[in-house]
């Protein structure tokens, strides 16, 4: 690539790259709906034995963020990191340690993804399970614990968009010292 237009393509990765954002969501889409005074959850005629969810957020959104499991944006975040090293023969520059920190936040965020709404199809199985019974005192030692999981799932998150938003920024750094060089 010519010297002017490697530098036309690293300035607007940078800039596509700057646009995006790792905000602590909990993954959010995964949570069960509960509806009434009693704040049931919303069971879903199809699948049989499933709930409603919060849902995905807009394409578009999800188009930008960073931590989101089900995003486009760390396929953005991962061509920027495979341009650092195009210079080099070796591809042992700051792009191979960055794409590797990039491909396991990738596969814990799907991982923890998939986790995570299991715990809240369990949590709302325990409520539902609490309303048939009239006996909260009979789950409630269940009920606490599926609460912590998720409390505890959503801190684990919270981890992974700290670090994914420290891995964009090493990569605009990196780009801007690649612009500057």
């Amino acid at each position: 690539m010519k010297p002017q237009n490697r530098l036309n393509r690293l300035s607007s990765l940078r800039e596509e790259i700057v646009a995006l954002c790792a905000v602590k969501c909990h993954m959010s889409h995964e949570r069960v709906i509960r509806e009434g005074d009693l704040m049931l959850p919303v069971v879903c005629s199809f699948p049989e034995g499933n709930y409603q969810r919060v849902g995905l957020c807009s394409p578009e959104v999800r188009a930008q963020r960073l931590g989101c499991s089900h995003t486009t944006a760390r396929i953005k975040l991962g061509s920027a990191i495979d341009e650092l090293d195009l210079d080099g023969a070796d591809k042992s520059g700051p792009g191979s340690l960055l794409a590797d920190e990039l491909n396991w936040l990738n596969n814990e965020i799907h991982l923890l993804d998939h986790r995570k709404g299991e715990a809240e199809k369990t949590l709302a199985k325990i409520l539902e399970e609490t309303y048939v019974a009239g006996d909260r005192a009979r789950t409630a030692g269940r009920l606490r614990d599926a609460e912590e999981q998720i409390g505890e799932m959503e801190r684990l998150h919270d981890e992974y968009v700290d670090r994914i938003g420290a891995l964009r920024a090493k990569v605009v750094a990196e780009l801007e010292r690649l612009i500057e060089s």
